[in-house]
């Protein structure tokens, strides 16, 4: 018969191997997010870039103004979503080392 002792190092184990598992999902996730970040960050860009060309051929100020202030925010967003997109890639690589860890975890034992 198996005492609590013998059984905990492998018990242990398959919880280190469920986290790691778990860890590079949440890691595959970060870099999806990041991606989509990107993706979103070169929208904004276009879209302030098509804004800015339909303001500079307004020739009413007062409808021109509007447009810059847009083309001024959706370059900012870009802005923000391509640091959004670089946390995301870091985190990812953070999350892959804690997996590493734990699948080491694992192998000695739990």
């Amino acid at each position: 018969m198996e005492t609590p002792s013998e059984r905990a190092p492998s018990e242990r184990a398959q919880a280190a191997l469920r986290t790691a598992e778990l860890l590079r999902q949440a890691a595959d996730i970060a870099r999806q997010q990041a991606a989509l970040a990107l993706r979103r960050a070169e929208v904004s860009s276009a879209v302030a870039a098509s804004e800015r060309k339909a303001a500079k051929l307004t020739h009413d100020p007062s409808h021109a103004a509007p447009r810059e202030r847009r083309v001024k925010l959706l370059e900012d967003e870009a802005r923000v979503l391509e640091l959004e997109a670089q946390t995301l890639e870091h985190e990812s690589v953070r999350l892959l080392s804690q997996a590493r860890t734990a699948e080491q975890r694992a192998r000695l034992g739990g």
